[in-house]
């Protein structure tokens, strides 16, 4: 799969993603794991990329379980010895049953299926937490956002679709009501954090 220079190597990767959240890359994970309580014993973490979750799991000794369509992101996992698998999301009938299933930063991509991806979610785990970029470079227009289109390429193509605060909520009301789940808002910055649970 072919996919830009970011999504080739973990160091790069991090480097550029702390470059766009002004150093403050580990506190989206941090955010993140803060809503996983000490009673949920599993997390499926899907499009992971990164390790982080993956690390405070095994901290705690809960059972971690990832995906991601990225071959050196997972190869990038097996290594540290943490259960991560090569997995197209839109390909799998049902995701795996657990007690969290998580999404950071890449829901953007599945805007054209986001009834498949979020049905499977829901399906999979009682508590779902997304957190998706809500500003962003590559939604400007001119050749800044064109630049950060192709230079964020995880191997789809060059992708202008992303969610802003409104358009996010308005998603999150639209399923809701199709799905019967109720969702918090925990933050707003750089990105929108919510959790999901099942009604």
């Amino acid at each position: 799969m072919k996919t830009s220079i970011i999504y080739n190597n973990i160091y790069f990767y991090r480097l550029v993603m702390n470059l766009l959240y002004s150093a403050r890359y580990n506190h989206r994970f941090k955010d993140i794991f803060s809503r996983i309580s000490d009673s949920d014993s599993s997390v499926l973490d899907l499009c992971f990329g990164d390790t982080y979750i993956a690390e405070k799991c095994r901290e705690q000794g809960k059972k971690w379980q990832g995906y991601d369509l990225n071959e050196s992101f997972v190869r990038n996992a097996v290594k540290k010895g943490f259960n991560a698998e090569v997995k197209d999301l839109l390909k799998l009938k049902e995701f795996p049953r657990t007690d969290v299933c998580i999404m950071s930063g890449s829901l953007y991509h599945f805007n054209d299926a986001l009834d498949d991806v979020l049905s499977k979610m829901l399906n999979c785990a009682p508590k779902v937490i997304i957190s998706e970029p809500i500003k962003n470079i590559s939604s400007q227009k001119g050749l800044p956002g064109k630049f950060a289109q192709i230079f964020t390429d995880a191997g789809k193509g060059s992708e202008a679709f992303r969610f802003n605060e409104k358009s996010f909520i308005e998603m999150l009301d639209k399923y809701s009501g199709k799905y019967n789940f109720s969702y918090t808002v925990i933050s707003v910055d750089r990105d929108i954090l919510v959790e999901i649970k099942n009604d």
